[in-house]
């Protein structure tokens, strides 16, 4: 069960099409993208400071959080999902803050649907591992329904590297959701998604014409800065580009440097908007 401290940090609920969005704060809108696994409670560490400047907007993605699921969901799924939940969200256009699975829904939106979308922040974002035999077969066990109960549980305790409360409690939530069944499954279908051919953020990366920071865990054990980092790099030329010492999730490991880097890309990016 999540933290009533931090849960309590989202000051409103709204459902729209089946898909729950938290929402707290004033001002221009910003919207936040959780990993595979997780939920927008995943953001808790940073919500605070953020609505002090911002609407900030949390998705929950199907089958995680309170919001329903009545297929497999899938990264490509996301990503399609995204631009129609933005088209009723208040504020537009938005700046993205995507985590994994979330920044490449993310990627995608700003290349297909460029009116919706501010500014990009990516965080260790999905869709630049290389489709290799090896790496497709990875995520397919991972994904299996042998495994995925397993990895649900371990995966955390090796892409978070360092043990903040936030991230305690991100832990804490992984256990209790492997042994849900649906989320299991939830969780499972993503990994396999990882492998399909379309789960590429190349071409859709050359798109991208907004202001995009990329931030990157130099300790990132699934998404390692040395293949998807690069590749990521190349594929966002324009990108201002910033290593912290964490893992998968900076936001929750180092929250203070992440927010710091954050916010001077935030009011350099706003500037540029005007």
């Amino acid at each position: 069960m999540r933290s009533c401290i931090l849960y309590l940090m989202w000051n409103q609920k709204f459902e729209i099409d089946g898909v729950y969005v938290h929402r707290s704060g004033d001002g221009p809108s910003l919207v936040l993208l959780h990993a595979n696994g997780g939920d927008a409670n995943d953001f808790d560490s940073i919500v605070d400071h953020l609505a002090l400047t911002h609407t900030v907007f949390g998705i929950d993605w199907p089958g995680w959080g309170e919001s329903h699921v009545n297929e497999e969901p899938t990264a490509l799924g996301y990503a399609e999902l995204l631009p129609r939940i933005l088209e009723q969200l208040p504020g537009g256009p938005f700046m993205l803050l995507g985590n994994s699975v979330g920044g490449f829904a993310a990627i995608r939106t700003a290349a297909v649907r460029p009116d919706l979308v501010r500014s990009l922040v990516l965080v260790d974002p999905g869709g630049f591992t290389p489709n290799w035999f090896g790496t497709r077969m990875a995520c397919r066990l991972i994904g299996s329904p042998l495994l995925s109960p397993w990895m649900m549980r371990v995966l955390p305790h090796l892409y978070l590297r360092r043990r903040t409360e936030a991230v305690k409690v991100i832990l804490a939530h992984a256990k209790q959701l492997s042994h849900d069944g649906k989320s299991v499954q939830s969780f499972g279908s993503i990994w396999r998604s990882f492998a399909a051919r379309d789960h590429d953020a190349r071409d859709a990366a050359a798109l991208i014409t907004v202001p995009t920071l990329l931030v990157w865990g130099r300790s990132d054990p699934v998404l390692p800065w040395l293949v998807d980092g690069r590749r990521a790099q190349r594929a966002l030329p324009h990108a201002e580009v910033v290593r912290l010492a964490c893992g998968h999730q900076g936001f929750a490991e180092v929250p203070e440097e992440f927010l710091k880097v954050l916010d001077a890309f935030l009011v350099k990016s706003a500037i540029e908007h005007e």
